[in-house]
Protein backbone atom coordinates (compact mmCIF):
# COMPACT_ATOMS: atom_id res chain seq x y z
CA UNK A 1 0.00 0.00 0.00
CA UNK A 2 1.54 3.33 -1.08
CA UNK A 3 1.51 6.50 1.02
CA UNK A 4 -1.44 8.06 -0.81
CA UNK A 5 -3.60 4.93 -0.48
CA UNK A 6 -2.65 4.54 3.16
CA UNK A 7 -3.56 8.15 3.93
CA UNK A 8 -6.88 7.94 2.12
CA UNK A 9 -7.71 4.76 4.01
CA UNK A 10 -6.79 6.38 7.34
CA UNK A 11 -8.84 9.48 6.64
CA UNK A 12 -11.78 7.42 5.47
CA UNK A 13 -11.78 5.37 8.66
CA UNK A 14 -11.47 8.49 10.80
CA UNK A 15 -14.34 10.15 9.01
CA UNK A 16 -16.61 7.15 9.44
CA UNK A 17 -15.72 7.01 13.11
CA UNK A 18 -16.57 10.68 13.52
CA UNK A 19 -19.86 10.92 11.69
CA UNK A 20 -20.96 7.60 10.32
CA UNK A 21 -21.51 6.81 6.68
CA UNK A 22 -22.80 9.85 4.79
CA UNK A 23 -25.26 9.57 1.95
CA UNK A 24 -24.90 11.34 -1.39
CA UNK A 25 -28.01 13.44 -0.73
CA UNK A 26 -26.87 17.08 -1.07
CA UNK A 27 -29.34 18.08 1.65
CA UNK A 28 -28.11 15.65 4.29
CA UNK A 29 -25.83 18.22 5.96
CA UNK A 30 -26.93 19.86 9.20
CA UNK A 31 -25.67 23.27 8.06
CA UNK A 32 -25.54 24.40 4.44
CA UNK A 33 -23.69 27.50 3.23
CA UNK A 34 -23.92 29.06 -0.22
CA UNK A 35 -21.34 31.41 -1.66
CA UNK A 36 -19.87 32.43 -5.01
CA UNK A 37 -16.24 31.48 -4.40
CA UNK A 38 -14.91 28.10 -5.56
CA UNK A 39 -13.18 26.18 -2.76
CA UNK A 40 -9.88 24.31 -2.97
CA UNK A 41 -8.55 21.56 -0.75
CA UNK A 42 -4.94 22.78 -0.99
CA UNK A 43 -4.08 25.61 1.44
CA UNK A 44 -1.57 26.96 -1.08
CA UNK A 45 -4.15 27.16 -3.85
CA UNK A 46 -7.07 29.20 -2.62
CA UNK A 47 -7.48 27.44 0.71
CA UNK A 48 -9.66 30.11 2.30
CA UNK A 49 -12.83 28.02 2.45
CA UNK A 50 -11.25 25.08 4.27
CA UNK A 51 -10.00 27.59 6.83
CA UNK A 52 -13.34 29.38 7.16
CA UNK A 53 -15.19 26.11 7.61
CA UNK A 54 -12.91 25.19 10.52
CA UNK A 55 -11.03 22.34 8.83
CA UNK A 56 -7.55 23.83 8.95
CA UNK A 57 -5.74 25.80 11.65
CA UNK A 58 -2.46 27.73 11.84
CA UNK A 59 -0.06 28.80 14.56
CA UNK A 60 -2.07 32.02 14.77
CA UNK A 61 -5.67 32.96 14.23
CA UNK A 62 -7.26 36.40 13.96
CA UNK A 63 -9.36 37.77 16.80
CA UNK A 64 -12.45 39.96 16.54
CA UNK A 65 -10.30 43.09 16.81
CA UNK A 66 -8.37 42.01 13.70
CA UNK A 67 -5.18 41.19 15.62
CA UNK A 68 -3.14 37.96 15.65
CA UNK A 69 -4.28 35.58 18.37
CA UNK A 70 -2.96 32.20 19.57
CA UNK A 71 -4.29 29.17 17.71
CA UNK A 72 -1.88 26.21 17.51
CA UNK A 73 0.89 28.32 19.07
CA UNK A 74 0.08 29.21 22.66
CA UNK A 75 3.22 31.24 23.37
CA UNK A 76 5.88 32.90 21.25
CA UNK A 77 8.97 34.99 21.76
CA UNK A 78 11.10 37.16 19.53
CA UNK A 79 14.58 36.31 20.75
CA UNK A 80 16.28 39.01 18.69
CA UNK A 81 15.66 40.82 15.41
CA UNK A 82 15.97 37.63 13.34
CA UNK A 83 14.98 34.77 15.64
CA UNK A 84 11.57 33.63 16.88
CA UNK A 85 10.36 30.65 18.91
CA UNK A 86 6.81 29.29 18.96
CA UNK A 87 5.44 26.91 21.61
CA UNK A 88 2.87 24.47 20.26
CA UNK A 89 -0.43 23.70 21.94
CA UNK A 90 -0.30 20.48 23.95
CA UNK A 91 -2.38 17.34 23.37
CA UNK A 92 -3.55 18.23 19.87
CA UNK A 93 -3.94 15.56 17.20
CA UNK A 94 -4.44 15.87 13.48
CA UNK A 95 -7.60 14.48 11.90
CA UNK A 96 -5.72 11.28 10.96
CA UNK A 97 -4.79 10.66 14.60
CA UNK A 98 -1.19 11.76 14.28
CA UNK A 99 0.08 14.07 17.05
CA UNK A 100 0.79 17.73 16.45
CA UNK A 101 4.50 18.14 17.17
CA UNK A 102 7.37 20.31 16.05
CA UNK A 103 8.45 17.89 13.30
CA UNK A 104 5.05 18.07 11.64
CA UNK A 105 4.87 21.84 12.09
CA UNK A 106 8.33 22.34 10.56
CA UNK A 107 7.57 20.28 7.44
CA UNK A 108 4.22 21.99 6.93
CA UNK A 109 5.65 25.47 7.46
CA UNK A 110 8.57 24.74 5.16
CA UNK A 111 6.12 23.88 2.39
CA UNK A 112 4.48 27.26 3.04
CA UNK A 113 7.75 29.18 3.12
CA UNK A 114 8.80 27.65 -0.21
CA UNK A 115 5.54 28.60 -1.91
CA UNK A 116 5.07 31.53 -4.27
CA UNK A 117 2.47 33.00 -1.92
CA UNK A 118 5.19 33.51 0.72
CA UNK A 119 7.87 34.77 -1.67
CA UNK A 120 7.93 38.19 0.04
CA UNK A 121 8.03 36.79 3.59
CA UNK A 122 11.77 36.64 4.44
CA UNK A 123 11.86 33.28 6.22
CA UNK A 124 15.37 31.81 6.18
CA UNK A 125 15.19 28.64 8.30
CA UNK A 126 12.53 26.68 10.20
CA UNK A 127 13.71 24.14 12.77
CA UNK A 128 12.41 22.03 15.64
CA UNK A 129 13.99 23.01 18.97
CA UNK A 130 12.27 20.15 20.76
CA UNK A 131 8.99 18.20 20.45
CA UNK A 132 6.88 21.26 21.20
CA UNK A 133 8.96 24.25 20.05
CA UNK A 134 9.51 25.61 16.54
CA UNK A 135 12.25 28.13 15.75
CA UNK A 136 12.05 30.48 12.78
CA UNK A 137 14.89 32.65 11.55
CA UNK A 138 14.21 35.50 9.13
CA UNK A 139 16.67 36.89 6.61
CA UNK A 140 15.84 40.45 7.69
CA UNK A 141 14.11 41.81 10.79
CA UNK A 142 10.42 41.12 10.19
CA UNK A 143 7.95 42.16 12.88
CA UNK A 144 4.74 41.08 11.08
CA UNK A 145 5.80 37.40 11.05
CA UNK A 146 3.01 36.24 13.43
CA UNK A 147 0.42 37.97 11.24
CA UNK A 148 1.73 36.23 8.14
CA UNK A 149 1.71 32.92 10.00
CA UNK A 150 -2.04 33.39 10.48
CA UNK A 151 -2.63 33.30 6.72
CA UNK A 152 -4.55 30.51 5.01
CA UNK A 153 -1.37 29.30 3.31
CA UNK A 154 0.34 28.82 6.68
CA UNK A 155 -2.05 26.26 8.19
CA UNK A 156 -0.47 23.15 9.66
CA UNK A 157 -1.00 19.80 7.97
CA UNK A 158 -0.22 16.27 9.12
CA UNK A 159 3.11 14.84 7.90
CA UNK A 160 1.11 12.12 6.17
CA UNK A 161 -0.88 14.72 4.24
CA UNK A 162 2.13 16.06 2.37
CA UNK A 163 3.54 14.10 -0.56
CA UNK A 164 7.25 13.70 -1.02
CA UNK A 165 7.13 16.31 -3.77
CA UNK A 166 5.49 18.77 -1.38
CA UNK A 167 1.98 18.61 -2.82
CA UNK A 168 -0.93 18.35 -0.40
CA UNK A 169 -3.09 15.22 -0.72
CA UNK A 170 -5.87 16.21 1.66
CA UNK A 171 -6.33 19.08 4.13
CA UNK A 172 -5.60 16.94 7.19
CA UNK A 173 -5.28 19.52 9.93
CA UNK A 174 -6.55 20.04 13.48
CA UNK A 175 -9.76 22.09 13.26
CA UNK A 176 -13.22 21.44 14.73
CA UNK A 177 -14.34 19.96 11.39
CA UNK A 178 -12.82 17.19 9.28
CA UNK A 179 -12.58 17.28 5.50
CA UNK A 180 -15.05 14.75 4.08
CA UNK A 181 -15.87 15.24 0.42
CA UNK A 182 -14.90 17.67 -2.34
CA UNK A 183 -16.34 18.26 -5.78
CA UNK A 184 -14.18 20.83 -7.60
CA UNK A 185 -16.14 23.94 -8.51
CA UNK A 186 -19.24 22.61 -6.80
CA UNK A 187 -19.12 21.73 -3.10
CA UNK A 188 -17.04 20.98 -0.05
CA UNK A 189 -18.31 18.88 2.85
CA UNK A 190 -16.97 18.40 6.37
CA UNK A 191 -17.93 16.45 9.48
CA UNK A 192 -17.49 17.21 13.16
CA UNK A 193 -14.17 16.45 14.83
CA UNK A 194 -15.25 14.77 18.05
CA UNK A 195 -11.64 14.81 19.28
CA UNK A 196 -11.24 18.57 18.89
CA UNK A 197 -9.25 20.17 21.69
CA UNK A 198 -11.41 23.29 21.80
CA UNK A 199 -15.10 24.13 21.63
CA UNK A 200 -16.89 21.12 20.17
CA UNK A 201 -19.42 21.99 17.46
CA UNK A 202 -23.05 21.07 17.96
CA UNK A 203 -23.70 20.27 14.29
CA UNK A 204 -22.31 17.05 12.87
CA UNK A 205 -22.04 17.95 9.20
CA UNK A 206 -21.55 21.13 7.14
CA UNK A 207 -21.65 21.70 3.41
CA UNK A 208 -20.37 24.64 1.39
CA UNK A 209 -22.03 24.93 -2.01
CA UNK A 210 -20.82 27.10 -4.87
CA UNK A 211 -23.79 29.22 -5.98
CA UNK A 212 -22.53 31.79 -8.47
CA UNK A 213 -25.75 33.69 -9.02
CA UNK A 214 -26.81 36.16 -6.32
CA UNK A 215 -30.55 35.64 -6.87
CA UNK A 216 -30.14 31.86 -6.73
CA UNK A 217 -28.33 32.08 -3.38
CA UNK A 218 -31.15 34.22 -2.03
CA UNK A 219 -33.83 31.85 -3.33
CA UNK A 220 -32.08 28.80 -1.89
CA UNK A 221 -31.97 30.49 1.51
CA UNK A 222 -35.63 31.52 1.38
CA UNK A 223 -36.65 28.04 0.21
CA UNK A 224 -34.86 26.32 3.10
CA UNK A 225 -32.09 24.85 0.94
CA UNK A 226 -29.40 26.85 2.76
CA UNK A 227 -28.91 27.97 6.34
CA UNK A 228 -26.48 30.73 5.30
CA UNK A 229 -26.00 32.76 2.10
CA UNK A 230 -22.83 34.83 1.82
CA UNK A 231 -21.62 37.81 -0.23
CA UNK A 232 -25.07 38.95 -1.26
CA UNK A 233 -25.40 42.28 -3.11
CA UNK A 234 -26.20 45.40 -1.13
CA UNK A 235 -29.35 46.06 -3.12
CA UNK A 236 -30.92 42.91 -1.61
CA UNK A 237 -30.61 44.04 1.99
CA UNK A 238 -33.85 46.01 2.27
CA UNK A 239 -35.95 43.17 0.87
CA UNK A 240 -34.22 40.53 2.98
CA UNK A 241 -34.74 42.53 6.17
CA UNK A 242 -38.52 42.29 5.78
CA UNK A 243 -38.53 38.62 4.76
CA UNK A 244 -39.93 36.28 7.41
CA UNK A 245 -37.53 33.65 8.64
CA UNK A 246 -34.39 35.52 7.51
CA UNK A 247 -31.78 37.39 9.54
CA UNK A 248 -29.43 39.80 7.77
CA UNK A 249 -25.91 40.87 8.80
CA UNK A 250 -24.01 43.78 7.24
CA UNK A 251 -20.75 44.00 9.25
CA UNK A 252 -18.07 46.44 8.19
CA UNK A 253 -14.95 44.62 7.07
CA UNK A 254 -11.42 45.86 6.22
CA UNK A 255 -12.05 46.05 2.49
CA UNK A 256 -12.01 48.98 0.10
CA UNK A 257 -13.22 49.73 -3.41
CA UNK A 258 -10.72 51.86 -5.28
CA UNK A 259 -9.34 53.06 -8.58
CA UNK A 260 -5.75 52.21 -9.47
CA UNK A 261 -3.99 54.47 -11.99
CA UNK A 262 -1.18 53.61 -14.36
CA UNK A 263 1.22 56.27 -13.12
CA UNK A 264 3.71 55.41 -15.86
CA UNK A 265 1.54 56.30 -18.86
CA UNK A 266 -0.53 59.26 -20.02
CA UNK A 267 -2.63 60.92 -18.76
CA UNK A 268 -2.21 59.60 -15.21
CA UNK A 269 1.56 59.93 -15.15
CA UNK A 270 0.72 63.51 -14.21
CA UNK A 271 0.00 63.83 -10.45
CA UNK A 272 -2.54 66.71 -10.79
CA UNK A 273 -4.71 64.61 -13.11
CA UNK A 274 -4.95 61.83 -10.52
CA UNK A 275 -5.73 64.37 -7.81
CA UNK A 276 -8.39 65.89 -10.04
CA UNK A 277 -10.13 62.53 -10.17
CA UNK A 278 -9.88 62.33 -6.37
CA UNK A 279 -11.72 65.65 -6.07
CA UNK A 280 -14.25 64.87 -8.82
CA UNK A 281 -15.61 61.77 -7.08
CA UNK A 282 -18.66 62.20 -4.86
CA UNK A 283 -18.17 59.22 -2.57
CA UNK A 284 -21.29 59.91 -0.52
CA UNK A 285 -23.42 59.76 -3.67
CA UNK A 286 -21.95 56.32 -4.40
CA UNK A 287 -22.50 54.91 -0.94
CA UNK A 288 -26.01 56.30 -0.59
CA UNK A 289 -27.18 55.82 -4.15
CA UNK A 290 -25.74 52.42 -4.98
CA UNK A 291 -24.76 50.80 -1.69
CA UNK A 292 -27.89 51.77 0.26
CA UNK A 293 -25.87 53.52 2.94
CA UNK A 294 -24.43 50.22 4.15
CA UNK A 295 -20.87 51.23 3.30
CA UNK A 296 -19.16 54.47 4.25
CA UNK A 297 -17.19 56.79 1.97
CA UNK A 298 -13.43 56.31 2.35
CA UNK A 299 -10.20 57.98 1.33
CA UNK A 300 -7.63 55.70 2.98
CA UNK A 301 -6.93 51.96 3.01
CA UNK A 302 -8.00 51.38 6.63
CA UNK A 303 -11.21 52.28 8.42
CA UNK A 304 -10.74 54.09 11.76
CA UNK A 305 -13.80 52.17 12.95
CA UNK A 306 -11.93 48.88 12.61
CA UNK A 307 -8.30 49.48 13.45
CA UNK A 308 -5.91 51.93 15.06
CA UNK A 309 -3.61 51.44 12.06
CA UNK A 310 -5.86 53.87 10.20
CA UNK A 311 -4.54 57.44 10.09
CA UNK A 312 -7.27 59.44 11.88
CA UNK A 313 -6.02 62.75 10.50
CA UNK A 314 -6.69 62.10 6.83
CA UNK A 315 -9.01 64.56 5.15
CA UNK A 316 -12.29 62.71 4.89
CA UNK A 317 -14.23 64.76 2.32
CA UNK A 318 -12.26 65.27 -0.87
CA UNK A 319 -15.24 66.04 -3.08
CA UNK A 320 -14.59 69.41 -4.70
CA UNK A 321 -15.42 69.48 -8.43
CA UNK A 322 -14.28 73.10 -8.75
CA UNK A 323 -10.86 72.12 -7.42
CA UNK A 324 -10.83 69.21 -9.90
CA UNK A 325 -11.53 71.61 -12.78
CA UNK A 326 -8.78 73.96 -11.61
CA UNK A 327 -6.22 71.14 -11.46
CA UNK A 328 -7.10 70.02 -14.95
CA UNK A 329 -6.90 73.57 -16.31
CA UNK A 330 -3.55 74.17 -14.63
CA UNK A 331 -2.26 70.99 -16.25
CA UNK A 332 -3.24 72.32 -19.67
CA UNK A 333 -6.45 70.35 -20.14
CA UNK A 334 -8.94 73.02 -21.15
CA UNK A 335 -12.47 73.37 -22.46
CA UNK A 336 -14.04 76.03 -24.62
CA UNK A 337 -17.48 75.48 -23.15
CA UNK A 338 -19.00 76.11 -19.74
CA UNK A 339 -16.66 73.73 -17.93
CA UNK A 340 -18.73 70.59 -18.50
CA UNK A 341 -17.39 69.79 -21.98
CA UNK A 342 -14.73 67.10 -22.43
CA UNK A 343 -11.32 68.68 -22.11
CA UNK A 344 -8.51 68.69 -24.64
CA UNK A 345 -4.79 69.42 -24.64
CA UNK A 346 -2.74 69.89 -27.79
CA UNK A 347 -5.58 68.44 -29.82
CA UNK A 348 -5.88 65.32 -27.63
CA UNK A 349 -9.19 64.54 -25.93
CA UNK A 350 -9.11 63.66 -22.22
CA UNK A 351 -10.73 60.26 -22.68
CA UNK A 352 -9.75 57.29 -20.50
CA UNK A 353 -10.84 53.68 -20.02
CA UNK A 354 -11.66 52.10 -16.66
CA UNK A 355 -11.44 48.32 -16.46
CA UNK A 356 -13.47 46.49 -13.83
CA UNK A 357 -15.18 43.17 -13.17
CA UNK A 358 -18.69 42.08 -12.25
CA UNK A 359 -18.57 41.90 -8.47
CA UNK A 360 -19.11 43.96 -5.30
CA UNK A 361 -21.30 46.45 -7.25
CA UNK A 362 -18.25 47.67 -9.19
CA UNK A 363 -19.93 48.04 -12.63
CA UNK A 364 -22.69 50.16 -11.07
CA UNK A 365 -20.11 52.32 -9.34
CA UNK A 366 -18.22 52.70 -12.63
CA UNK A 367 -21.37 54.06 -14.29
CA UNK A 368 -21.74 56.69 -11.57
CA UNK A 369 -18.07 57.59 -11.97
CA UNK A 370 -18.74 58.19 -15.66
CA UNK A 371 -21.18 60.95 -14.82
CA UNK A 372 -19.08 62.45 -12.04
CA UNK A 373 -15.92 62.65 -14.14
CA UNK A 374 -17.80 63.95 -17.17
CA UNK A 375 -18.96 66.85 -15.00
CA UNK A 376 -15.35 68.06 -14.73
CA UNK A 377 -14.43 67.30 -18.34
CA UNK A 378 -13.09 63.72 -18.30
CA UNK A 379 -14.62 61.17 -20.67
CA UNK A 380 -14.65 57.75 -18.95
CA UNK A 381 -15.26 54.57 -20.94
CA UNK A 382 -16.26 51.55 -18.83
CA UNK A 383 -15.09 48.06 -19.78
CA UNK A 384 -16.32 45.12 -17.70
CA UNK A 385 -14.36 41.87 -18.03
CA UNK A 386 -13.70 38.74 -15.99
CA UNK A 387 -11.51 39.40 -12.95
CA UNK A 388 -8.68 37.25 -14.27
CA UNK A 389 -8.81 39.03 -17.62
CA UNK A 390 -8.57 42.40 -15.88
CA UNK A 391 -5.53 41.28 -13.89
CA UNK A 392 -3.85 39.88 -17.00
CA UNK A 393 -4.44 43.10 -18.90
CA UNK A 394 -3.12 45.50 -16.25
CA UNK A 395 -0.14 43.32 -15.38
CA UNK A 396 1.09 43.01 -18.96
CA UNK A 397 0.20 46.23 -20.78
CA UNK A 398 -0.16 49.89 -20.09
CA UNK A 399 -3.66 50.96 -19.15
CA UNK A 400 -5.49 54.01 -17.87
CA UNK A 401 -7.21 52.96 -14.64
CA UNK A 402 -8.91 49.94 -13.15
CA UNK A 403 -11.60 49.67 -10.49
CA UNK A 404 -11.27 46.84 -8.01
CA UNK A 405 -11.77 45.77 -4.40
CA UNK A 406 -9.21 44.52 -1.88
CA UNK A 407 -9.18 43.26 1.66
CA UNK A 408 -6.70 45.47 3.50
CA UNK A 409 -6.24 43.33 6.63
CA UNK A 410 -6.64 39.84 5.22
CA UNK A 411 -3.65 39.12 7.37
CA UNK A 412 -3.82 41.17 10.55
CA UNK A 413 -1.03 43.69 10.11
CA UNK A 414 -0.58 46.98 8.20
CA UNK A 415 2.33 45.38 6.36
CA UNK A 416 -0.39 44.96 3.73
CA UNK A 417 0.50 48.55 2.75
CA UNK A 418 3.80 47.20 1.40
CA UNK A 419 1.82 45.12 -1.09
CA UNK A 420 -0.12 48.21 -2.04
CA UNK A 421 2.50 50.94 -2.35
CA UNK A 422 6.12 49.75 -2.19
CA UNK A 423 7.83 50.46 -5.52
CA UNK A 424 9.28 46.94 -5.78
CA UNK A 425 6.93 44.80 -3.68
CA UNK A 426 3.50 46.17 -4.64
CA UNK A 427 0.94 43.78 -6.11
CA UNK A 428 -1.09 46.69 -7.45
CA UNK A 429 -0.07 47.62 -10.98
CA UNK A 430 0.24 51.37 -10.61
CA UNK A 431 3.99 51.69 -11.15
CA UNK A 432 4.10 54.19 -8.29
CA UNK A 433 7.51 55.07 -6.88
CA UNK A 434 8.19 57.17 -3.80
CA UNK A 435 11.48 56.75 -1.94
CA UNK A 436 10.06 58.08 1.33
CA UNK A 437 7.16 55.62 1.21
CA UNK A 438 9.59 52.74 0.52
CA UNK A 439 11.77 53.76 3.47
CA UNK A 440 8.84 54.06 5.87
CA UNK A 441 7.45 50.66 4.86
CA UNK A 442 10.83 48.99 5.19
CA UNK A 443 11.46 50.55 8.62
CA UNK A 444 7.99 49.62 9.88
CA UNK A 445 8.59 45.97 8.99
CA UNK A 446 11.67 45.89 11.20
CA UNK A 447 10.57 47.88 14.25
CA UNK A 448 9.14 46.02 17.21
CA UNK A 449 7.67 49.08 18.94
CA UNK A 450 4.00 49.31 17.97
CA UNK A 451 3.78 53.09 18.35
CA UNK A 452 6.83 53.63 16.14
CA UNK A 453 5.35 51.36 13.50
CA UNK A 454 2.03 53.18 13.73
CA UNK A 455 3.69 56.55 13.13
CA UNK A 456 5.29 55.28 9.95
CA UNK A 457 2.15 53.67 8.60
CA UNK A 458 0.17 56.83 9.32
CA UNK A 459 2.72 58.86 7.37
CA UNK A 460 2.52 56.43 4.44
CA UNK A 461 -1.22 56.93 4.31
CA UNK A 462 -0.81 60.72 4.26
CA UNK A 463 1.74 60.62 1.45
CA UNK A 464 -0.20 58.30 -0.82
CA UNK A 465 -3.36 60.33 -0.32
CA UNK A 466 -1.46 63.33 -1.68
CA UNK A 467 0.30 61.43 -4.49
CA UNK A 468 -2.87 59.53 -5.42
CA UNK A 469 -1.57 56.37 -7.12
CA UNK A 470 -4.99 55.07 -6.15
CA UNK A 471 -8.30 56.75 -5.38
CA UNK A 472 -10.13 55.03 -2.53
CA UNK A 473 -13.91 55.23 -2.89
CA UNK A 474 -15.61 53.27 -0.12
CA UNK A 475 -15.01 51.06 2.85
CA UNK A 476 -16.43 47.58 2.64
CA UNK A 477 -19.03 45.46 4.32
CA UNK A 478 -20.18 41.92 3.88
CA UNK A 479 -23.84 41.01 3.39
CA UNK A 480 -24.71 37.68 4.96
CA UNK A 481 -28.18 36.26 5.45
CA UNK A 482 -29.09 33.28 7.59
CA UNK A 483 -32.18 31.34 8.47
CA UNK A 484 -33.70 32.67 11.70
CA UNK A 485 -33.11 29.28 13.33
CA UNK A 486 -29.37 30.01 13.29
CA UNK A 487 -28.12 31.13 16.71
CA UNK A 488 -24.66 32.15 17.87
CA UNK A 489 -23.34 33.43 14.56
CA UNK A 490 -20.96 36.37 14.94
CA UNK A 491 -19.52 37.76 11.68
CA UNK A 492 -15.75 37.87 11.76
CA UNK A 493 -14.23 41.25 10.81
CA UNK A 494 -11.68 39.77 8.38
CA UNK A 495 -13.97 36.96 7.16
CA UNK A 496 -11.23 34.46 8.03
CA UNK A 497 -13.62 32.10 9.82
CA UNK A 498 -17.32 31.39 9.99
CA UNK A 499 -17.25 30.35 13.66
CA UNK A 500 -19.35 27.25 12.95
CA UNK A 501 -18.32 25.64 16.22
CA UNK A 502 -20.31 28.33 18.06
CA UNK A 503 -23.48 28.08 15.97
CA UNK A 504 -26.57 26.23 17.11
CA UNK A 505 -29.82 25.55 15.26
CA UNK A 506 -33.26 25.85 16.78
CA UNK A 507 -35.61 23.06 15.90
CA UNK A 508 -38.44 24.36 13.73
Amino acid sequence: MDRRTALQTTIGAATLAVAGCLSNDPDDADFRIGGPWKPSRDPLDGGSQIRRLGITEALFGVDYDANPTPELATEWERLDEHHWEFELREDVTFHDGEPLNAAAAVESLQRTADATAFADVPIDTIEAVNEATVAVETETPFTPLPAHLSRNEAVLLSLEAIDEDGSSIEPVSTGPFVFDRFQPGSELRAVRNDDYYGERPEMETVRYEVVDDDQTRRMKLENGELEMARILPHEMVSALEVTDGIDVYTPEIPRIRFLTFDTQSKPFDDDPIRRAVDHAVDRAAITEGILNGINDPAVGPFSPELTEWANPDLETDLYDPDRARSLLSEAGWTTDGDGDDIRTRDGEVLSVEVLTFDGRSLPLIAEVLQDQLEAVGIDLEVTVVEYSAMVDRVSQDSFDVYLTSWGTLWYPDPDRLTEMFHSEAASLHHGYENDRVDTLLEEARELSDREARQERYHEVQSIVLEDAPITVLTNGSSVIATASEVNGYEPHPTESRYGLESITLEES
